[in-house]
């Protein structure tokens, strides 16, 4: 995650850094890596986006990584969290932090949209 340490997103003003956020999500007991980029968010700028990678056999879930977080972490750093089987690697080892960006904009564009109707013109 060497290449995250340098940036910084602004949440509400305040500076987050990435590279800071993924070591203390390494602390959860369950996750074995973790990942974080920005995020654009209508209301805030931006914020941080972790993508995390369970232990072997952990049950980990997006809100149980986020409730953690919360006890563990300033308020405005608490990020959104995507759990995923494997994080996207280099051959080198690295997190391939670009892939991370697209699915970040993807999330950000989903996040976004508004609710689909059902077949009966109803809001889900």
């Amino acid at each position: 995650m060497a290449g995250l340490d340098k940036e910084m997103i602004k949440v509400s003003g305040m500076s987050v850094f990435p590279s800071e956020l993924g070591a203390l999500l390494a602390r959860h007991p369950e996750v074995l890596t973790a990942a974080v980029v920005p995020m654009d968010d209508p209301q805030r700028g931006r914020v941080p986006l972790a993508f995390v990678e369970p232990r072997p056999g952990a049950t980990l879930d997006a809100e149980g990584v986020r409730a953690w977080a919360r006890a563990n972490m300033a308020p405005y750093k608490v990020p959104v969290v995507r759990c995923v089987d494997v994080l996207p690697m280099t051959t080198t080892g690295k997190v391939k932090k670009g892939e991370l960006l697209e699915r970040a904009a993807r999330i950000a564009v989903s996040s976004a949209s508004p609710p689909a109707a059902d077949a009966y013109g109803k809001d889900r």
